[in-house]
């Protein structure tokens, strides 16, 4: 028996969520170093307050099942509702639009007479349980829904009451974002077949295989318009299993998958689920003594690990995105955002989670392989999102001593990728400047001298644009969507020079001004956490002679209330002020997706006292930790990164070592720190304004 969550809410007429109670409630036996136990999943699942969801699942899951709702989240779920429609089996945790997934979803009933079935049933949130890979409620029709997973099957367990008329409905046009097509066959009492539906943002398109099979003999199963009609008599308190199982490969592939869970039970699965995130989170240990900081630190891990998704069946087979099958020797991950992660939560796996990410890598050029799109395609395999930016993913991790094949058996797809960057709008200009400054490291690594000057002559001719549309800021330039940009404001995208950040300096009129620009910029409430344009601004003073600045800021961040003035689309006629992260359901400001988890690793780079500025350099900025100590086991030797307080506001660096020795700049190199060592911070109340000045 383990630690779990039971939250209440409470609604204002218009049904927006307000707060939470949460209780923990600690059996005798919990035992305090299980990670999982700290995993609260109903953190941003409220409303659009980060689009986070309560799946069961186990690490990098194919199959999520959870809850559907209505009201509806772009994960499927909301906190702040109390109307379920179902319990669907796919979806991606944390992204925008209208999010993606929601297939195959079943719906318990029990009716009476000649009541109809219904299409929904309500629930109360005292009757809600969520924990790492399990999730429970008691429904209001007196049917208790149970749900566990392993990595692609899904288990659902009913306990329905005593009726002769009790069942399931399966809609197997159900999707978050449109339905193509599907077709089925029984036999033997098995579902399967074959879904198609429309992927994010109505961005091409995936098809998967599925197998469902019922532990209860059924009376009949009929077809009333989208859904399959599942019947059966059961006695009071009669348990029934339903199984899900998905494949990539074809219908026989995720009958055989069914197959293989023949002999696990309920409990048995629910059991695997738990104990495999606690091993995955036991990477890493921060000592506290704020259990609300662990909560937060463990469960946002939890969302950053929900993908991208292993899809290769037990004996290796896929089917990748042009369509074709074949057979992988490692973990084959697919369901990627790349434009986001690439920020943050792929460098958090290459320090965190190296040998996992190097299979993401391998996945990362059979997609290039197949001819990688910016979107999905329309013969997705699974869920998928979008892949800009791979080309600094892949620099990155050759910079770091990661990549487990040469660039040069990418080059030249990355070369075809690099004439179709657009340059249409200023974010563009900067985004697709930064891809060809990666493209001419790549190339320079590889001995290409004459394309690595083209590359390099190309990313800086950033400079005319950004003369012209960034050099001067004005009242226009805290418009969102202003001069075509994609989300976000000039103010915000301006920044967006990370290989080149001596560049804008110089011309601001050199480092003084690029630092009093930043104290306009966060003084005035430019800065937009919410989204990604900007995130890594705070931590641009540690190229000023005020690295202390961005240590307050990040404190700031983490732990008080700010006033937040922008949305997605708009900036708001009052901010929002409140504590950014939370350990509750409206856990993010409004309208900041988790965006597939690069949120959540912003939040755990910043709380273990790094940051990867940019990625395709190996430069990480350092600030000061949130944590007494931090323990990261990836190699024979754990990097340790521990700190002395003075002071009772201790937000402050005085002082860093590396293994004794001392480290005077505020920015530190990952391939030193990665290879494990002790990173020693000495914190105060007062800033060192002579520590870490870049000189």
């Amino acid at each position: 028996m383990w630690k779990f969550f039971s939250l209440t809410i409470s609604f204002s007429l218009t049904l927006l969520f307000l707060g939470c109670n949460k209780q923990h409630k600690k059996p005798v036996e919990f035992v305090a170093t299980n990670k999982a136990s700290y995993i609260n999943p109903f953190i941003c699942t409220a409303d659009d307050h980060g689009q986070t969801d309560v799946a069961a699942a186990v690490p990098f899951g194919m199959v999520k099942p959870a809850p559907d709702t209505s009201p509806m989240a772009h994960s499927g779920y909301d906190y702040a509702a109390n109307e379920i429609i179902g319990f669907s089996n796919t979806r991606f945790s944390g992204v925008g639009c209208r999010g993606v997934g929601g297939n195959l979803r079943v719906l318990p009933f029990v009716i009476s007479g000649k009541d109809s079935i219904p299409n929904s049933v309500t629930y109360s949130k005292e009757n809600e349980v969520a924990q790492a890979g399990y999730y429970s409620v008691t429904l209001n029709n007196g049917i208790k829904t149970q749900l566990t997973a392993t990595r692609q099957v899904a288990f659902h367990q009913y306990t329905f009451p005593k009726s002769e008329k009790s069942g399931f409905t399966i809609d197997l046009e159900s999707s978050y974002v449109g339905h193509i097509s599907d077709n089925f066959n029984i036999n033997n009492g098995v579902v399967s077949g074959e879904i198609t539906s429309v992927n994010v943002c109505k961005k091409g398109a995936y098809t998967f295989y599925f197998a469902i099979a019922f532990n209860k003999e059924t009376s009949e199963i009929t077809k009333e318009g989208s859904k399959l009609i599942v019947k059966f008599s059961t006695a009071k308190n009669q348990d029934v299993l339903l199984r899900c199982a998905l494949s990539v490969v074809d219908e026989n592939s995720a009958i055989n998958n069914l197959k293989n869970t023949k002999t696990l039970s309920f409990s048995q699965v629910k059991t695997q689920a738990f104990q495999s995130w606690n091993n995955f989170l036991s990477t890493i240990d921060v000592e506290t003594e704020n259990d609300t900081l662990k909560e937060l630190f463990y469960t946002h891990l939890y969302h950053t690990t929900q993908s991208p998704f292993i899809i290769n069946d037990e004996n290796g087979m896929i089917r990748g995105s042009n369509g074709e099958k074949y057979k992988v020797d490692t973990p084959y991950y697919h369901g990627w955002s790349v434009w986001d992660t690439f920020r943050t939560k792929l460098p958090l796996f290459s320090l965190l989670y190296p040998n996992q990410y190097k299979d993401m890598l391998w996945s990362l050029k059979a997609l290039y392989k197949q001819g990688k799109p910016d979107w999905a395609t329309k013969t997705e395999p699974f869920l998928t999102i979008r892949t800009e930016h791979t080309i600094p993913v892949l620099l990155d991790a050759h910079q770091k001593g990661i990549l487990p094949y040469s660039l040069a058996d990418v080059y030249n797809e990355m070369k075809e990728e690099a004439k179709h960057l657009p340059f249409k709008s200023p974010d563009n200009v900067l985004e697709s400047s930064y891809d060809l400054w990666a493209l001419s490291k790549i190339a320079q690594i590889l001995g290409k001298d004459e394309d690595a000057q083209f590359y390099k002559n190309k990313a800086f001719e950033y400079k005319t644009l950004w003369k012209d549309k960034f050099l001067v800021m004005d009242d226009n330039s805290d418009i969102m969507h202003g001069d075509g940009l994609y989300e976000g404001t000039l103010w915000q995208y301006r920044w967006f020079v990370p290989f080149d950040i001596q560049g804008i300096q110089t011309m601001m009129g050199g480092k003084d001004e690029f630092e009093k620009q930043l104290d306009y910029f966060f003084n005035n409430e430019l800065f937009n956490i919410g989204n990604q344009p900007d995130i890594q601004v705070p931590y641009l003073y540690n190229y000023t002679n005020s690295p202390w600045k961005t240590q307050a800021l990040i404190h700031k961040l983490l732990n008080e209330k700010t006033n937040n003035w922008y949305g997605t689309h708009e900036k708001f006629k009052t901010p929002i002020v409140k504590k950014i992260f939370t350990a509750t359901p409206d856990g993010f400001i409004k309208e900041m997706d988790d965006d597939a988890g690069t949120m959540s690793s912003w939040f755990l780079w910043s709380s273990m006292g790094m940051y990867p500025i940019f990625p395709g350099s190996t430069e990480v900025a350092l600030t000061a930790p949130q944590f007494n100590k931090i323990t990261i086991k990836t190699n024979s030797k754990p990097l340790e990164i521990t700190t002395s307080k003075k002071g009772l506001n201790n937000i402050y660096i005085q002082k860093v070592t590396w293994n004794n020795k001392i480290v005077n700049s505020s920015i530190i190199d990952f391939n030193t720190i990665s290879k494990g060592g002790v990173l020693h911070f000495e914190l105060g109340d007062k800033p060192n304004k002579q520590w870490g000045k870049q000189n």
